[in-house]
């Protein structure tokens, strides 16, 4: 996806226009359909489209604008001109005070290409040229960019009764609609003359109470605007190979020998005899130039003394910072409640942290010298020391196999997904289920450890990582001891009814509904049923639960005793 900001008013800074964009992309081949969903239209800015509108037309080009006209910020005389020229326009009006129709939305669509540009800017002179506006376009392959397909998706979604004219509020632009909208003082007349050349410009509906300006109409055209295929295509003219991957060690311990014992400074000339030698090193310098070197590579030239620039070094290390952040965020997330920061190595690249897992295995191989660049041990070790991130893989965390922990990571997403529902928001997988018996092995691990004699317990790594998990959905690890506190703590809320029920007059009482007097019923038979049950209760086992009751001020039978 290519973005860019387009911006004009302010100063001369940015090379693109709003509206020469979208002249452009009205006749550009890449597009078959145009929709617009625009605040305000004055003359001067139809005038300025109007000719690639046509063309549009005639190439057969599907053109539709939803325009709006509150806040008397469209001309007359506008939709008029689009009238005439049998643009196809429909008007959104709501009829209700302090509700603005107020986009400035344009898509255009083609089989091979889309483009989006969103910004401030109306239909107007000013919203093209005069005002201080800002946009952005967004250009993608239609097909293949998923983010631009969720984008376009998510703006029809929204539209949708706008789009497909089911909203109420949304009416075809005739004569009659013209004229009607005209007679309610919607709409505002340009012209004092018809011979006038200069407009009565709108202020664009944004201040009813500003006075309008005399601009000149602007005589330059509009057409000249980017492709989405020249940009996108520009950005991949270079990009590394797979080729340059495979050959790039090879050709790198070429280099550092060529470096020590031929030429220090690390140059390759081209009249080196080492022909292949002088080849890599010019490709890499072309990479180098397009930014299009990866970090992995890059930090190994560096470290071999290639004439990369210093630049590259600090962008090593903005890319190293950019991670550690991601790493800071994960924490916070996921382990803010741990004295350590550990991050699970999983090939499982569906799970949310596999590329950090993957980082973090790389910079545990640096700190050992096993990779490049060498570890920074007084930037890099202390930002590490700073979250007490976890270097080595615990002992008995997954059974010393990744595989094994792959698939408990796994498991631990699929509990996260499970939860992403509301309806099972403290609850747990039925036991039947795959996942209800992984969550009762953790818990039984957990709590009593492995069968056998050499018993083996949940890893606190693993149990950190569970737990946070049951701890946001309302789950605790003893889940029976759980359910008993929360039915004690059900009984304790009735019996403060009740006692408030008892101190009410007779009168009171007297003008409660029927229906509330038998849950008052009900709970004396819950709170007498409870105080039976207890006397049965072990005291040995029970006395958790009596501490809870006594601390509540419940009246527990004198029969029981605490001692």
């Amino acid at each position: 996806m290519q973005i860019d900001f387009i911006g004009h008013g302010l100063n001369k800074r940015n090379k693109l226009n709003v509206g020469d964009q979208i002249a452009t992309s009205l006749i550009s081949p890449n597009f078959d359909v145009i929709t617009g969903f625009v605040a305000f239209t004055a003359v001067s800015g139809v005038n300025k489209l109007l000719k690639f509108l046509l063309e549009a037309k005639e190439n057969n080009k599907k053109v539709v604008f939803f325009i709006g006209v509150d806040n008397k910020g469209t001309s007359k005389q506008s939709l008029e001109i689009l009238l005439e020229n049998k643009i196809d326009v429909f008007i959104y009006h709501k009829n209700e005070e302090f509700i603005t129709y107020h986009p400035k939305l344009f898509l255009f669509e083609g089989k091979t290409y889309s483009r989006v540009i969103i910004g401030s800017s109306n239909l107007t002179n000013s919203g093209f040229l005069s005002n201080i506006e800002a946009s952005v376009q967004l250009d993608f392959r239609t097909e293949t960019d998923k983010q631009g397909k969720k984008l376009i998706k998510e703006i029809k979604d929204y539209f949708q009764d706008i789009i497909n004219l089911k909203d109420e509020n949304v009416f075809k632009l005739d004569k009659e609609l013209i004229e009607k909208y005209d007679k309610m003082g919607l709409l505002y007349s340009q012209f004092k003359s018809l011979n006038q050349s200069n407009e009565i410009q709108s202020n664009d509906g944004e201040n009813p109470f500003e006075k309008y300006i005399y601009t000149p109409f602007f005589e330059n055209e509009f057409g000249q605007g980017d492709e989405p295929d020249n940009k996108l295509s520009r950005n991949k003219l270079i990009s590394i190979s797979k080729s340059d991957f495979e050959n790039f060690n090879y050709f790198l311990q070429k280099y550092i020998i060529y470096k020590r014992d031929i030429k220090s400074t690390g140059a390759v000339a081209k009249k080196n005899s080492d022909r292949d030698l002088y080849n890599w090193y010019k490709r890499i310098k072309e990479l180098i130039k397009a930014d299009a070197l990866p970090y992995e590579l890059a930090s190994q030239l560096i470290d071999a003394g290639f004439p990369i620039g210093n630049a590259w070094e600090g962008q090593i290390r903005h890319t190293w910072d950019i991670r550690f952040t991601e790493l800071v965020a994960f924490k916070n997330k996921y382990q803010s409640h741990l004295d350590f920061t550990y991050v699970p190595n999983t090939r499982n690249k569906s799970l949310p942290y596999f590329e950090l897992g993957v980082w973090c295995v790389r910079q545990k191989r640096r700190r050992k010298g096993l990779e490049t660049p060498k570890w920074d041990w007084n930037y890099e070790e202390e930002k590490m020391k700073s979250i007490n991130f976890l270097w080595e893989v615990p002992e008995n965390f997954g059974t010393n196999n990744i595989a094994n922990e792959d698939k408990w990571a796994e498991n631990l997403l699929k509990l996260e997904e499970y939860y992403e529902d509301e309806k099972n928001y403290n609850t747990i997988p039925k036991q039947k289920t795959y996942l209800g018996k992984w969550l009762n092995d953790q818990i039984t691990l957990k709590l009593t450890g492995s069968r056998g004699k050499n018993k083996v317990f949940l890893h606190p790594v693993r149990e950190a990582l569970l737990g946070e998990v049951l701890k946001r959905n309302n789950i605790e690890w003893e889940r029976q001891k759980q359910n008993e506190r929360e039915s004690i703590e059900n009984v304790i809320q009735k019996w403060k009814l009740i006692t408030e029920w008892d101190k009410k007059s007779k009168s009171e009482q007297d003008e409660a509904s029927d229906e509330y007097k038998k849950e008052i019923s009900e709970m004396r038979q819950l709170i007498s049923g409870t105080k039976f049950r207890m006397k049965k209760w072990k005291i040995e086992d029970s006395k958790w639960k009596l501490e809870i009751y006594r601390k509540a001020g419940f009246p527990i039978p004198k029969e029981i005793d605490f001692n």
